[in-house]
């Protein structure tokens, strides 16, 4: 039964254009800005230490593509509960009910579905960045690279997919989710650093952004898939290559030290296991 369930609400969410639409809206939102105002603003402040290569479109391209990943993960993930929610409201999970299935079971199909179709449309558009990055005159990632970045994607997914559950758990109305949607989807291109350079903010707001777990997943895509680059084009420019890397969120800085991978896999982790232990409690108080 729960594979039958999954397998709908993969299809419902595959039919209706409109939350296929909203789920990349914010990904046109970063696309716009970066293209309108970060790629120069970037190229410029590098162009400025560095001879104008090649190498600094590529460079900043990757920094937009880990960007791109990280924020499909969650409005993705977060668009599939709308079916939940949908389903909630028009009272079909009462008819669920009615046959063999358990509400644990429909529950967990609206998780999966989230798991799947979050995976699914990231990997697809890491595909169509990578093609991009190729065209620009790029290289291909590295087989370690491919699988690194894969893994991050899978967690990137999972973690997006465990804070969505969490807050969906609260709302009961297609009205309300909008909005939410909408907050959300808006709000993380800043907390992730895409729309605004990290560096420029106030040093509380980089302190909310540094505690964001979702950052994190940014923050170890850009290692990843910039990392020849940032050797290629800061070529004895140290000093402003740790500059643009604390200003561009390549790496978090938190009082004198720099966080390590190995501190944001951990933070990340802890992150999924908590938020999915809360959101066991939330179930149980609400379908008590």
């Amino acid at each position: 039964m729960l594979v039958s369930l999954i397998s709908r609400n993969n299809k419902v969410f595959l039919r209706n254009k409109m939350l296929v639409f909203f789920s990349l809206l914010s990904v046109l939102i970063s696309v716009g800005v970066y293209v309108v105002f970060l790629q120069k603003l970037q190229t410029d402040a590098i162009s400025q230490v560095v001879p104008v290569t090649k190498a600094i479109e590529i460079l900043v391209s990757e920094w937009m593509v880990a960007g791109i990943l990280t924020t499909i993960a969650m409005t993705s993930t977060l668009s599939v509960f709308a079916i939940y929610i949908q389903d909630l409201e028009t009272k079909r999970t009462a008819d669920f009910l009615v046959t063999s299935a358990s509400r644990m079971n429909i529950q967990l199909s609206y998780v999966f579905s989230s798991l799947m179709i979050g995976f699914m449309m990231t990997f697809v558009a890491f595909i169509c960045c990578e093609v991009f990055i190729v065209a620009i005159g790029g290289s291909l990632l590295s087989f370690s690279a491919f699988v690194k970045v894969l893994a991050l994607i899978l967690v990137g997914v999972l973690l997006s997919s465990t804070i969505n559950l969490f807050i969906v758990l609260f709302i009961n109305s297609e009205t309300a989710f909008s909005t939410v949607n909408t907050v959300i989807g808006t709000m993380i291109g800043f907390l992730c650093g895409i729309y605004v350079p990290i560096g420029v903010l106030p040093s509380t707001v980089q302190s909310v952004i540094h505690f964001f777990p979702v950052s994190h997943i940014a923050v170890l895509l850009r290692q990843v898939l910039m990392e020849p680059s940032l050797a290629s084009v800061f070529e004895g420019a140290t000093a402003f290559e740790e500059s643009y890397k604390l200003n561009y969120g390549v790496v978090y800085k938190i009082g004198d030290s720099i966080i390590s991978p190995a501190t944001s896999v951990l933070f990340i982790v802890a992150t999924i296991v908590v938020v999915l232990g809360l959101s066991a409690v939330v179930y149980k108080r609400k379908y008590k």
